[in-house]
């Protein structure tokens, strides 16, 4: 199954690159479904600011590996792995690019593709589509916040923070 979403952000694509590129590891900054995140240490993609990241959510912990980072392109992707992914999911793969639309706005796509064992594909696809989608929905409006509100967080980020305990900031 797979599940694209693309988004036209008002700033420069360096910008918004920023934040998913060099700053892949810091994610739990601006998207309200991570509660913290962090760097994971060891071999990765040439160029890339970590091997990987992981993620604190209300699912439970996903451990994600970066397989692409391409500053010049703009692109990343990586394979996530967390403790509380249902059996018959096998593979979850997110591909993230960032191109420019003129000076100042930026196009922004996310391919989240999910593999599901069958017959679970059948039984599932449709409840995951709907229930993903609205996450990947969520995902774009924070970044574009983010982004466009320099570096302020989503209100709905703000929530979580506060919801989570967490310290301003966090």
């Amino acid at each position: 199954m797979k599940i694209s979403r693309t988004s036209l952000i008002q700033a420069p694509a360096d910008e918004v690159w920023r934040v998913l590129g060099p700053n892949f590891a810091d994610a739990y900054t601006w998207a309200s479904s991570i509660d913290l995140s962090k760097g994971r240490s060891g071999p990765g993609p040439a160029g890339a600011p970590c091997a990987g990241r992981v993620c604190d959510t209300e699912l439970g912990k996903f451990q994600e590996t970066l397989e692409v980072y391409d500053e010049i392109e703009r692109q990343l992707s990586y394979t996530a792995q967390g403790e509380k992914m249902p059996f018959f999911v096998r593979r979850m793969h997110n591909a993230w690019t960032v191109t420019p639309e003129g000076a100042d706005a930026s196009r922004v796509n996310m391919t989240l593709t999910v593999d599901l064992a069958f017959p679970f594909n059948l039984l599932m696809g449709l409840p995951m589509r709907l229930q993903l989608g609205g996450v990947l929905r969520k995902v774009h409006e924070e970044l574009k916040y983010y982004v466009e509100h320099d570096g302020a967080p989503h209100p709905r980020k703000i929530e979580a923070i506060r919801r989570a305990g967490l310290p301003a900031g966090a």
